[in-house]
């Protein structure tokens, strides 16, 4: 049988036991010691990379529009230079705001939907225009007939004529009260002209040639109308020594013809010239009468007597014209 321990050694081996209890003791403080201390490295290092994980997982940030940024718009109208402050408006809100209202013609030196920015100048032009209307002087033209009845070169003065009245209406235009520009818009004859005619005298003168419609070509060139052609007979009468006054009232002289005023009314113009291509008697005025013209007879004055014995008594063709 196994010996038992004595008093003595069982004291001892308490004390070992104690002592072993206290090694183990202190091991197991210095193991949780260290335990922790890697824990609290490790929760270190959790809580530090969730935090750098939600910085760079940040969304970007948002741009904020910039704000509208005041601007100073002049505007120049009426002679008037409007300073006003605007944020971008457009250019016929400015105007509207100013209280400055646009005519039918005015101009701007920008569109009206335009935006304003800063330092802008706005130009309003005031467009006016007025009609007047005003009487000018219509000068009377000259009809230059040629005959072979006058010596070469010599005149008669037929129809002294008259000058017309024109109305002519004209549109002026304005920009700011000053004058740009003016333009004739209409003419109105008021009075017409009468022309002067003259009839002169030629070494010689062709017959009048046809011309388009019922129209003649006289000697000077001279485009007469006619209404009909009479073929007639004339004679030829003078005043010697006397100035003699037709049934008119006025001077007997060359140009001036007596005539039936049943066949041709007095006052009628005439042109005349003989069937035998030897007198271009010409453009004349039936101002006379005279007992023994009757029917298609005419009587032609001419400046002296002899002229008229040499003259006698022919077939002629009478025009009776549209002067």
């Amino acid at each position: 049988m196994p010996k038992q321990p004595g008093k003595a050694g069982r004291a001892a081996a308490v004390a070992a036991l104690a002592a072993l209890t206290a090694v183990v003791f202190a091991l197991s403080a210095a193991a949780l010691s260290s335990i922790y201390a890697v824990r609290d490295e490790s929760s270190t290092v959790v809580h530090t990379a969730p935090q750098a994980a939600l910085v760079t997982a940040a969304p970007p940030e948002t741009v904020q529009p910039e704000a509208p940024q005041l601007q100073t718009v002049r505007v120049y109208a009426d002679g008037e230079i409007h300073t006003t402050y605007t944020y971008g408006e457009l250019v016929g809100e400015v105007l509207r705001d100013l209280g400055i209202t646009l005519g039918q013609y005015d101009r701007v030196s920008y569109p009206l939907d335009r935006e304003t920015r800063d330092g802008m100048s706005v130009m309003v032009t005031r467009v006016t225009t007025k009609i007047t209307t005003a009487q000018q002087v219509l000068p009377a033209q000259e009809r230059v007939f040629l005959n072979t009845v006058l010596r070469p070169g010599q005149e008669t003065v037929l129809e002294a004529g008259a000058d017309g009245v024109v109305t002519v209406s004209t549109k002026s235009t304005y920009e700011n009260g000053r004058l740009v520009s003016q333009e004739e818009i209409s003419q109105a004859v008021a009075v017409p002209s009468r022309d002067r005619v003259v009839i002169r005298g030629a070494e010689t003168a062709a017959l009048p040639q046809d011309a388009e419609g019922n129209a003649i070509v006289t000697a000077g060139g001279e485009i007469l109308n006619y209404s009909r052609v009479i073929d007639g007979k004339a004679t030829a009468y003078n005043c010697p020594g006397y100035v003699g006054h037709t049934a008119s009232g006025t001077i007997a002289e060359v140009g001036k013809v007596a005539v039936d005023p049943k066949v041709i009314p007095l006052g009628s113009k005439l042109y005349v010239v003989s069937q035998d291509g030897q007198y271009v008697y010409g453009y004349c005025i039936a101002e006379d009468t005279g007992g023994l013209i009757k029917g298609n007879k005419v009587d032609l004055y001419f400046s002296t007597w002899d002229e008229c014995i040499q003259f006698g008594y022919r077939p002629v063709t009478i025009y009776v014209v549209e002067a």
